[in-house]
């Protein structure tokens, strides 16, 4: 495996909910896996500062890649408004059990939706008798349930999915998605994703929760042709405006199934409306949070389904 990059920024300000850390978080969000984390801290790089301000984490993976986006990350900031709120963007690199150390500072149990909860395997929460619960060790995967995206697309699976279904999980990062989609009774779930590390954390995570035997991965984009009831991404909006037209992601739908994509931010949205358009697919349901939405959709001849 990579080593993890932990990636800080300080936001002169002790507001978290300020326009700057928002604008700031959200750029964060696109480029480190499980999204931003928020702090407010009277700490600094030296010490005890004598103001309290809010510093935004994020971890990714090591790659030339990310390096290329952490540069793209910086001329970002450098150029938005409020640019003199913001200190250095620091980055340190972390060996594998300095990033399981940092998950576990951050990462708690979650709620998500009505019934569900996101658990990480250190910890036993108090769970209600309909609760599911879903174990997860991040790894270095993205899709810990802490990320808007992955929230939001959880919520539609669990009032879309129906019993008995096969499910395709397109960018499955450490296998939230296709976990829940199981416990939710989903018969049988193909995941795949281009990271073989995300693949390997999703089989690691279905064993931990016992759903192995129904789930099939795969190293890479899509697999070979067929139809689902249910196919979702939790990626980014040009990512699956990508699988949209040039791979034909549409035609892994059944006629009568549904699309579930996440990973949209609000600005970005008119790019998956018009792939979704130029493909013949409708929107039935979206969701929001902050700046983030998901939404499904359905071939457009099944409009009044």
């Amino acid at each position: 495996m990579t080593d993890l990059l932990e990636l800080s920024l300080s936001v002169a300000t002790p507001d978290p909910m300020d326009d700057s850390v928002r604008v700031a978080q959200a750029l964060i969000d696109e480029v480190v896996s499980g999204g931003a984390v928020v702090e407010l801290s009277g700490f600094g790089p030296d010490g005890e500062t004598t103001h309290t301000q809010v510093w935004l984490r994020g971890y990714l993976s090591d790659t030339p890649a990310h390096a290329r986006q952490l540069e793209a990350l910086r001329q970002r900031l450098l150029q938005l408004p409020f640019s003199d709120r913001y200190g250095e963007l620091q980055i340190c690199r972390l060996g594998q059990q300095d990033w399981a150390e940092a998950w576990k500072q951050h990462y708690h149990a979650l709620r998500v939706g009505q019934r569900m909860m996101i658990v990480p395997a250190w910890e036993q929460p108090d769970l209600e008798a309909d609760d599911v619960a879903i174990w997860i060790e991040p790894g270095m995967a993205f899709g810990t349930g802490m990320h808007p995206s992955t929230r939001l697309a959880l919520q539609l699976l669990e009032r879309l999915l129906q019993p008995g279904q096969d499910v395709l999980d397109v960018g499955t990062g450490s296998g939230i998605l296709s976990i829940a989609a199981l416990k939710l009774g989903a018969s049988h779930v193909l995941a795949t994703d281009i990271d073989a590390d995300a693949v390997a954390a999703t089989m690691d995570n279905a064993r931990r929760n016992s759903v192995q035997a129904d789930l099939t991965t795969l190293v890479g984009s899509l697999p070979p042709p067929r139809r689902y009831p249910l196919v979702c991404a939790n990626i980014l909006a040009d990512v699956i405006a990508d699988l949209l037209l040039h791979e034909e992601l549409s035609a892994y739908v059944a006629d009568d199934g549904v699309l579930i994509l996440s990973g949209i931010i609000e600005q970005r949205r008119h790019v998956v409306d018009l792939a979704l358009a130029a493909r013949h697919m409708r929107v039935i349901d979206t969701v929001y949070e902050g700046e983030w939405l998901a939404l499904a959709a359905r071939h457009q001849s099944r409009e009044g389904a």
